[in-house]
């Protein structure tokens, strides 16, 4: 149970989003440097990409995405729980020891975020996601030779640092590619990848053996660092920053309205960045109090083995496969700002299935809800910056989206942590995150509708 309990934290103030957003800066060209300039330089210096056959060169770049993901956060995020308890039994770890260790991912994740408006105008996204692939192997592969606790932290900073290089980019690149009408399913591709790093840590990660002198979980890492570096290869093989880098244009149909190609956050845009910035937060603090406690709450208030509660958990992540190209459609089809109230609704009742009793067929339901609309809000979110702020500033309207998340990651399990201490069980906290899924249901109804088609 160490697995879900021991999920990372921080600390946030979503007071600083509104002051942070305004320095933030183009993510594409780099300063005295036109577009055109820029991407003539960079047909210059990147090869010609296979062709495959008739396919637009965008749904290669998504399904390039899905593999970096499954990677970036697949691997780098969520296969560590799995490993943790070997990790914490070879190594004489504590709760809070493991605690520190997870905390230090979300650590290197948030510097990730802060530093990518900055680090994706001069390199593009091919550069940055492959560095960050580049960068998780070499973390694993020292993991995979240590038993130094400070060490192990050091490390794994460096695998977040590398988890946020590869999520931004790959998220905000899909802008590019793809008009609006086809953006929400492009991004539910992508976020299909974490799905399969769940699978993996559900029934893979348990097999591993230990091999000659490396434990178990040295071998997983061992083992994550080689698939990172084939992903690199494979990243900067296929993926390009633009369409006009292989003399194309974006997949779906031009929008009616001229898109916004602002470099720029404006102004005027704050006051709708912080709004969707609330409504993200609020799926950032339920998501991350269900997804760490929910094994617990198996075992504990439904007397699951914990063989079977993993098995569970697998299967959010095979149903979750589906659950970003599935909400990325509808969003295409009736709008983002439905297309969320729609998400919140289900993970309303899925919070709430759980929290307002201990039934099993309500735990298998909310189980199947929840991996339904889990990639939901950030594949919305994510093509939410495209439309709302333009392609041109997408990247740098997402760090921010992505800045507000992780205060709520961080506030989440901490509140649901103390509840349970005065409670004895999730109960309570399942209930508010219902409540809370609701609010943010309301305020996504409150967001103006989409004008671009």
């Amino acid at each position: 149970m160490d697995t879900i309990q021991n999920k990372e934290v921080i600390t946030y103030d979503l007071n600083l989003v509104t002051i942070y957003t305004a320095s933030f800066q183009l993510v594409g060209e780099p300063d005295g440097m036109t577009q055109r300039d820029s991407r003539d330089q960079g047909n210059q210096d990147n090869p010609a990409p296979p062709k495959l056959g008739r396919l637009h060169y965008a749904w290669i770049v998504a399904a390039t995405g899905s593999v970096a993901m499954f990677c970036g956060l697949g691997l780098g995020r969520f296969a560590f729980g799995m490993l943790l308890p070997s990790m914490s039994s070879s190594l004489g770890l504590n709760y809070t020891q493991s605690g520190i260790l997870g905390f230090t991912n979300l650590i290197g994740y948030l510097v990730a975020v802060l530093l990518s408006p900055f680090i994706l105008p001069r390199l593009g996204t091919r550069t940055t996601a492959t560095a960050s692939l580049l960068l998780i192997a070499v973390s694993m592969f020292g993991m995979a030779f240590t038993t130094s606790f400070p060490i192990l932290c050091a490390l794994y900073v460096l695998t977040g640092i590398g988890s946020g290089g590869v999520v931004l980019p790959m998220m905000s690149v899909m802008s590019h590619w793809f008009f609006p009408s086809h953006r929400g399913l492009a991004l539910g591709l992508v976020m299909a990848g974490p799905g399969f790093g769940i699978i993996l840590s559900g029934f893979v990660v348990p097999k591993l053996l230990p091999i000659s002198t490396l434990l178990s979980w040295q071998t997983g890492w061992l083992i994550f660092a080689v698939i990172n570096v084939a992903v690199a290869w494979l990243t900067f093989t296929l993926i390009r920053n633009h369409p006009d880098d292989v003399s194309q244009s974006p997949f779906g149909r031009a929008p009616i309205l001229p898109v916004k190609n602002k470099k720029k956050l404006e102004r005027s845009n704050i006051k709708l960045l912080v709004h969707l910035g609330v409504i993200f937060a609020i799926y950032g603090a339920t998501y991350m109090v269900y997804v760490t406690f929910i094994v617990t709450s198996m075992v504990g208030s439904y007397q699951l083995s914990e063989a079977t509660a993993g098995g569970v958990w697998a299967w959010i992540g095979l149903l979750s496969i589906f659950s970003g190209m599935l909400f990325g459609w509808i969003s295409d089809h009736i709008g983002r700002r439905l297309g969320l109230t729609l998400a919140f609704f289900f993970l309303a009742i899925a919070y709430l299935l759980v929290g307002l009793t201990d039934w099993s067929l309500g735990l298998y339901l909310s189980i199947i809800l929840f991996g339904l609309v889990v990639w939901s809000v950030p594949v919305i979110m994510a093509a939410s910056a495209g439309d709302y702020f333009g392609p041109a500033a997408a990247a740098s309207a997402l760090a921010a989206l992505t800045f507000a998340f992780s205060g709520g990651q961080a506030l989440g399990p901490v509140a649901a942590g103390y509840l349970a201490e005065a409670t004895g069980d999730f109960s309570i906290s399942y209930m508010i995150s219902g409540i809370a899924a609701f609010v943010a249901l309301g305020l996504a109804l409150l967001l103006r509708p989409q004008k671009q088609a």
